[in-house]
């Protein structure tokens, strides 16, 4: 199997990405919060049997497009490693400008305990998510 088809297969399906201001909108508005230094995650369940993700990574994390790029991509990552723990959830992270000149492994750790405090919170029949 040729390394590109390898990697067309582990992405994120379109249907498990928010795409409209809407739907950011509500996650926003009606979500679970989870906040440190690199991230601010917000969560809101969702009727669906998987999870959908949103990303807002604005130039005030860096003026420099790689560097973006790369915490969009540590973002993904992650969560496509955790999406059985996150079904039925909709997530929008939102990335500060630490991200940006942290290592890649830290940022893994931090949204680590995003989504293990996101799955305590909102498994438990909660107002908030």
């Amino acid at each position: 199997m040729s390394d590109t088809l390898a990697r067309a297969r582990q992405r994120l399906p379109k249907a498990y990405r928010l795409l409209r201001p809407p739907a950011f909108t509500a996650v926003l508005q009606q979500g679970f919060k989870s906040r440190d230094r690199w991230f601010a995650v917000f969560a809101a369940s969702n009727a669906l049997p998987h999870m959908r993700i949103g990303l807002i990574v604005s130039r005030k994390v860096s003026m420099v497009a790689v560097v973006r790029n790369r915490v969009k991509r540590q973002i993904r990552e992650s969560a496509r490693r955790h999406q059985q723990r996150l079904e039925g959830l909709d997530l929008v992270v939102v990335a500060h400008a630490a991200a940006a000149d942290s290592e890649n492994a830290a940022l893994q750790v931090s949204l680590q305990r995003h989504w293990t405090g996101i799955i305590e919170k909102c498994r438990k029949p909660s107002p908030h998510c």
